[in-house]
């Protein structure tokens, strides 16, 4: 070549390619974009001869960094090529397209500059020109292997084999074979840097025969693909054959069309191999029953239009925005933050592992009815971008309601978990079993053992309904539960699942609720527009405390819902339209003689009785202990429909005051001498449970006592036969109900203290609060005490110990 003779500057033009390499000897086409590339092109070309260096940027090792501000010097490989441009073309995008021929390879010494443009100091780094009988016998066995190449691979241009047979040079023969090789930029550039000839051969034939192994194996991939697409053509071809022979014998068409729908559903379905197996060995029974109406042919129908309903495959588009979960929790619900936070948590550990199967527990959802225990399930299903199904297990007795029937019965059926899933139409819903609680079980099986399986996280993955008898995965569904209590839901069941609280409302939550969420829901179902009525707040408030009687807002709604029906009748009647207000007095007007008397304390309590607190199924209620004694002869009596436990700690307590007889200077002969009836009222409702216990106990000793306690008083505890006054549940509820009927000052055992963290700040700003260690302190305050308690027995001085008086601060 003329040029060969051409000198080497010592400084030159740089260029630097990210994404290609140049070899020596070899014509390529280059286009820039970027600015330094652009400048030293153009000082290139206002040389003679318009000579260029061309350099890789070499990848950022572990550990460095790969900023754009770093200097080039650090980001360049030292081995390049210098290059002699023969053509030039302006890109009307911007940018320029050069044609270049490689010249020789040359070591970069130093970079001279940066800005505008790369320059560098230079200085050739020849290859090694040894020809020697190795040479010669790899280049005879990397021509033999460019033969191969060129008849298998279809990316090589029809004049490859040729250059490569008439070229003598090994560099050259080298270079000219690897610019059309598919090779990784850093293997590339590798291969340029090689200074032995023979090293610089033994490479490429290495690499030929990769490519040639992966040209055979593609080809192979290739051969069984159309062997395949084949034999799919032929039993097309054939199906097609007897479609034509059943329809001239007038049979079998619609069946025939039928078998193909349900192939072709298969097809869709992404089925796992073994689901798809006894799938397929059911349609092909159906093919050998023929198109006819049997019996059999229709129970195979439905089976397989159970399965291919099923999600296999399918899978919710999820989403782990945190803020906007909270803005739709938030939207959907009041209050409840510890609720919320609980229920983020989970959000955010499913957004950490949404690419695999969190396997946390399940989440059971307690509270009272109408709480939103339900709402708050269909929130979550939306704040995840989930499915929602929500399964009834209010009554199941029946182990099939939940596994299926098996196929061998007349009219089976699936049970509810895969109904359920075929309704959500996604792998990964937003499952809710509600009323868990109330699960039964007969002669029939035990309901609650069946969702052990379905509720384990660790066996879930493949549970089988007795009528599909095939492993579905349910790992990816969130399962959530309901439930009202807690103690009717069986304990390995119960171990399964992480239980979140949702209290009763507070008069004020509830207003709050009504005025946010409740009215305007209404107000959207009826058509009904604000500037059309004006419901005030004495009104709203009157109607929660009078009206209804719930911890939760189901009722509350019903009678908004009556009310503003009302008034959209009366605006219809209106001749001249007119805004309607409702008024506090007005309520009867629109719900009739409906007014609940509220729960209210006694207004002077006499000796022997005492307020309790008790937890119902509609939140906290004051409960009075009423004694009396009777002269004549030792005796103990309970009425009121009171249950075993509860009639237990009454013995207790009545135990208890009698061995503190001398101390609160209680005649020795009172108990003998005089019948102790203890009733509590109500005695239509049972009653059971031991919180009742620190109660009946200043019932009794205030009745032997003589001294009555303050009506404004309430207490809720169980006692110990010492004395000891041990935690109850409900505080939360029973302080509200508290409130609500008029309690000022409120004694709880010292263990429940940590339950006042959840109380809303408008109750335990209205409540005096004082925990209680042992019972001994509570009768020290309730009655001045003649004797002297036993040693120990004062724990007023600790402050945490229930003789220390404490108001809460909201």
């Amino acid at each position: 070549m003329a040029d060969e003779m051409l000198p080497t500057p010592e400084e030159c033009p740089v260029v630097v390619m990210p994404e290609t390499v140049v070899f020596p000897h070899i014509l390529s086409s280059l286009a820039f974009h970027d600015p330094k590339s652009l400048a030293a092109i153009d000082e290139a070309m206002n040389r003679e001869p318009k000579m260029l260096v061309c350099v890789g940027r070499r990848p950022p090792e572990n550990g460095e960094s790969a900023e754009e501000n770093q200097p080039e010097a650090d980001r360049i490989y030292r081995i390049g090529t210098m290059v002699l441009i023969h053509k030039l073309l302006r890109i009307p995008a911007g940018g320029l397209a050069i044609m270049v021929q490689g010249y020789r390879r040359i070591r970069i010494l130093e970079v001279l500059q940066e800005e505008p443009l790369v320059r560098a100091r230079i200085e050739p780094d020849p290859e090694s020109e040894e020809r020697g009988g190795n040479v010669e016998a790899l280049m005879r066995t990397i021509l033999g292997q460019v033969k191969k190449l060129a008849a298998m691979a279809p990316y090589l241009p029809d004049e490859f084999e040729t250059m490569a047979l008439n070229i003598d040079n090994p560099h050259h023969l080298a270079y000219l074979i690897v610019t059309f090789l598919k090779m990784p930029i850093q293997e590339r550039q590798k291969f340029l840097e090689i200074d032995s000839t023979e090293e610089k051969l033994m490479a490429l034939a290495s690499q030929l025969e990769r490519e040639l192994g992966l040209l055979e194996l593609g080809g192979k991939i290739k051969s069984q693909i159309q062997d395949e697409v084949q034999k799919s053509q032929r039993d097309f071809f054939l199906r097609e054959q007897v479609k034509a022979i059943q329809k001239e014998l007038g049979d079998g068409a619609e069946g025939e069309e039928e078998i193909v729908r349900y192939r072709e559903r298969i097809e869709e379905a992404g089925l796992p191999a073994d689901v798809r197996k006894e799938v397929e060995r059911e349609v092909d029974r159906l093919v050998r029953l023929g198109s006819g109406q049997s019996q059999e042919a229709g129970v195979i129908r439905t089976y397989l239009d159970t399965v291919l309903d099923l999600p296999w495959n399918r899978l919710s588009t999820q989403t782990f925005d945190l803020d906007q979960a909270r803005k739709i929790l938030d939207e959907d619900h009041y209050g409840l933050e510890k609720i919320k936070e609980r229920i983020l948590d989970e959000l955010a550990v499913l957004a950490r592992v949404q690419d695999g199967v969190y396997r946390g527990p399940v989440l059971c959802l307690i509270g009272p009815p109408g709480v939103g225990k339900t709402t708050l399930g269909q929130s979550i299903a939306r704040a995840m971008g989930r499915e929602f199904v929500r399964v009834s297990l209010g009554g199941v007795r029946d182990e099939a309601e939940i596994r299926g029937h098996r196929r061998t019965y007349v009219g089976a059926m699936p049970g509810r978990i895969i109904q359920g899933m075929r309704k959500a139409g996604t792998k990964n819903p937003v499952f809710m079993l509600d009323e868990i609680d109330k699960v039964g079980g007969d002669y029939r099986g035990d309901p609650a053992s069946a969702l052990l399986e379905v509720l384990d996280m660790a066996q879930n993955h493949d549970f089988r309904d007795h009528y599909l008898d095939l492993p579905f995965d349910l790992s990816r569904v969130f399962f959530i539960t309901t439930a009202n209590v807690f103690q009717t839901i069986p304990p390995p069941l119960l171990d399964r699942m992480d239980l979140i609280r949702l209290p009763g409302y507070t008069w004020e939550e509830k207003r709050h609720i009504a005025r946010n969420y409740l009215i305007p829901r209404i107000m959207s179902g009826i058509r009904l527009e604000a500037s059309e009525f004006d419901l005030t707040d004495e009104a709203l408030v009157r109607l929660i405390r009078g009206f209804t009687r719930e911890a939760g807002v189901r009722n509350l709604e019903r009678k908004l819902a009556t009310i503003l029906r009302k008034v959209l009748r009366a605006r219809t009647e209106q001749k001249r339209k007119r805004k309607i207000t409702i008024e506090s007095g007005s309520l009867e007007k629109y719900l009739g003689n409906e007014y609940i008397e509220p729960p209210k304390r006694l207004m002077e309590a006499p000796p022997g009785v005492v307020t309790g607190l008790a937890w119902t199924p509609n939140g906290g209620d004051v409960l009075f202990i009423e004694s009396v004694a009777i002269a004549g002869q030792k005796g103990f009596i309970l009425t009121g429909q009171l249950g075993d436990v509860m009639k237990e700690s009454a013995r207790a307590s009545l135990s208890f005051v009698q061995s503190r007889s001398s101390e609160l200077g209680i005649p020795r002969d009172f108990f003998i001498k005089h019948e102790v009836h203890i009733h509590v009222p109500s005695g239509a409702i049972p009653k059971d449970g031991p919180s009742a216990g620190i109660t009946m106990t200043s019932a009794i000793a205030s009745l032997a006592t003589g001294i009555p306690v303050p009506a404004t008083i309430a207490m809720t505890g169980e006692i110990a036969l010492s004395g000891r006054v041990l935690p109850v549940g409900g505080i939360k509820e029973k302080l509200i109900g508290a409130r609500e009927a008029g309690i000022r000052e409120v004694f709880i055992p010292v263990d429940n203290e940590k339950d006042l963290e959840d109380i809303p700040s408008e109750v335990r700003k209205d409540l005096k609060v004082h925990t209680v260690v042992h019972m001994d302190d509570l009768l020290k305050r309730l009655f001045p005490i003649q004797g002297r308690l036993r040693k120990g027995a004062n724990h007023a001085a600790s402050p945490k110990d229930g003789g220390r008086s404490r108001k809460k601060k909201p």
